[in-house]
Parts: structure tokens; sequence; C-alpha cells
């Protein structure tokens, strides 16, 4: 396949084979998408996946950069919103612009909300996808700026504690982004099915409790 070739159908192949990955990583995971998933769904060759991301590998790091950069240039623009002028923020303010983030993403997402907030979670915390390296100092960035924010916030808290807690935060959103539905299904729906909103809410309830017991924090 030649350049010259391939420039005509460039961008609508290369979309092609993104969004049927995207789907799939959703639904199944980094592991266990093979490049033949990908190109029998995009209905490309693997010649198409070479010429546009150079492997499988490639690929599945442009899907998480596509998905998680514009979610961490919108953290840092809220937490500079809200200390602006060296102003100290409220802890449900960070969070807020620590979570709020993905749900502005989704709203611009042309996926459903459901398979979004699969994708999101799986590029969060699956393990056999890690991080890309290029997305490495952009999440050190956020770790920094929310760290220092919250520091200002909760002033007797140690940054040992603080790191773990943002952790904590971290996990408890890819975890309600990939398995909200399973807890669903295992309580028969005694749990309920909170809209997208309302999920969100809680999981910042919990996280600001969260943040304020114990060491450094008031109930």
């Amino acid at each position: 396949m030649s350049a010259q070739e391939e420039k005509p159908s460039k961008v609508s192949t290369k979309e092609r084979i993104l969004e049927a990955t995207e789907r799939l990583l959703a639904e199944h995971g980094f592991e266990a998408v093979s490049l033949r998933d990908i190109t029998g769904k995009a209905e490309v060759n693997v010649a198409a996946v070479n010429y546009h991301f150079g492997s499988k590998e490639k690929l599945f790091e442009e899907i998480q950069c596509r998905y998680i950069a514009p979610v961490n240039a919108e953290r840092i623009r809220m937490l500079d919103k809200v200390t602006v002028d060296d102003r100290v923020a409220t802890v449900r303010e960070i969070l807020e612009a620590f979570m709020r983030p993905l749900l502005s993403v989704v709203k611009r997402s042309e996926m459903s909300e459901r398979l979004f907030f699969k994708l999101m979670g799986r590029c969060i915390m699956d393990s056999q996808g890690g991080l890309p390296d290029a997305m490495v100092p952009e999440f050190k960035l956020v770790a920094e700026a929310f760290t220092k924010a919250l520091m200002a916030a909760i002033p007797g808290m140690s940054p040992e504690v603080m790191l773990w807690r943002l952790h904590y935060t971290f996990g408890v959103m890819a975890q309600t982004l990939l398995h909200g539905e399973l807890l669903v299904q295992l309580t028969h729906g005694a749990c309920g099915e909170p809209d997208v909103e309302t999920q969100f809410q809680h999981m910042i309830d919990f996280c600001h409790d969260g943040f304020l017991a114990g060491e450094g924090g008031e109930r």
C-alpha cells in the first residue's frame, strides 16, 4: 500500500479504525482485543492499521490520548478558575474540577454515555493498557496542581496522606465508570439506576467526606 494510494481515503479509514477500536476496547478491555478483531470490525486490512498507527499498541495509545488529554486540559482550566489570584478553593470545588471534566467530554462525544464511560474506565485503569509515555508529564502536572490546591484547602494534612486520598478518589471514579452497571446487576436494581449527574454528585459527596476525615481534616 503506497502513500499515494492511501491518501484519498486516509482520514475516513483512520477514523473508521479508531471508532471500531474504541467500541471494542470499551466492551472488552485492552488485553482481550486482538488486531483481527479491530480489522474485522473496521473492515480494513492489517496494512491499514500499520500504515496509520504503526502497531496495535500505538493505536491503543492514540485512543487513550484522544480521550484523556481533553479531560486533563479541562481539569486544569477548571482548577485555575477556582484558584485565580491565589484564592483558596474549597475541597468540593477542587473535586468538581477533578471529576466534572469527564461529563463535559462525554457530552462532546458521539459515543453513547455507557460506552464512553466504560472506555474511559479502561483507559484509566486497564493494567494492560498502561499510560503512554507522552501522557506521564501531563498526569504529573495534574497531580501537582491538585495536590497544591488541596494542601491549601486542608493545610493540616501531610502531603503523603493527600496524595493517597487523591489516588483513592481516582479509583472511585474509575471503578464507577467501568463497573457501575455491575452493581445494578448484582443487586437486581436495589441500588437504583441514578443518572450520570446524580452519580457524579454521589461520588463528590463520598470523596469530599473522605478527604476531610482523620488526619488534618474536619468532619
